[in-house]
């Protein structure tokens, strides 16, 4: 399908500066894991938003990487050809410190009923279009979960474009 393209997931943490990246997990379109690493914030950790990051504080404690070692992966294998999937992948760029020109946000290509600036979360839409329930764990999201969620909704929203053009 895209044997370029990857989803990027980054979940935050409260620091005394605001929001900070705690996690990348990358998965390609195969949905297998291709990268994944715990990210060491510049900051102090005020909360590490447990419930919705998956993250805790033995979590950082173990082997994390800085930002610019995570920027110098991503970079080694994420070239200006490679589409990047997401959901509300602005933010997860932003926080990176990343530009990248072809980005396929689930957000958009599920459009709110009400329009911008409403998005519908990431388990509506996994729940409504692939009828599959993600993100119950008690202990908070699953990265790896929300990245093969987003990638299995934009390849079944292109096998269901596909269905309408042979019409």
């Amino acid at each position: 399908m895209w044997p370029s393209s990857q989803k990027v997931w980054g979940p935050l943490c409260y620091t005394i500066h605001g929001l900070e990246l705690s996690r990348v997990t990358v998965v390609n379109s195969s949905l297998q894991i291709v990268y994944d690493t715990f990210v060491r914030p510049h900051n102090e950790v005020i909360d590490y938003n447990t419930r919705f990051s998956g993250i805790s504080q033995e979590d950082m404690a173990g082997h994390c990487q800085s930002l610019k070692d995570v920027q110098d992966t991503l970079l080694s294998f994420i070239s200006a050809d490679t589409i990047l999937i997401g959901h509300g992948l602005d933010t997860d760029l932003c926080v990176l410190k990343l530009l990248h020109g072809t980005v396929v946000d689930t957000s958009v290509v599920f459009p709110h009923r009400l329009g911008p600036p409403h998005k519908l979360s990431l388990h509506s839409l996994t729940a409504e279009y692939l009828r599959k329930i993600i993100q119950e764990s008690e202990c908070g999201h699953d990265t790896a979960e929300d990245a093969v969620a987003c990638m299995e909704l934009i390849i079944w929203k292109a096998k269901e474009d596909g269905k309408l053009k042979k019409i």
